[in-house]
């Protein structure tokens, strides 16, 4: 498939670093797209992260309203066999 660039300063951008290195267009873009690709993504937006703190808080009071003292206490018990006294694996 054809990509035609229809912004002439990138094309010439994307030209002129092929010369430098001497590579062809599609591969001057190959390359920036493999840059792309492992580059870690980009943050999660402040608002989605709110949303998901909020549906976070909502599981946790749901389940807070349905668990009984006797599974409270099971849970603790639970944690301290499992965790050491600054919160790391035993």
């Amino acid at each position: 498939m054809a990509i035609t660039l229809r912004n002439k300063p990138l094309e010439e951008r994307i030209k002129r670093i092929g010369r430098q290195r001497g590579l062809g267009p599609s591969a001057v873009i190959a390359k920036a797209v493999e840059a792309l690709e492992q580059a870690p993504a980009d943050e999660v937006p402040p608002e989605e992260q709110a949303r998901r703190l909020r549906a976070l808080d909502e599981i946790q009071r749901r389940i807070a309203e349905r668990i009984t003292d006797a599974e409270r206490a099971a849970m603790a018990d639970f944690e301290t066999d499992m965790y050491d006294e600054n919160g790391l694996p035993k």
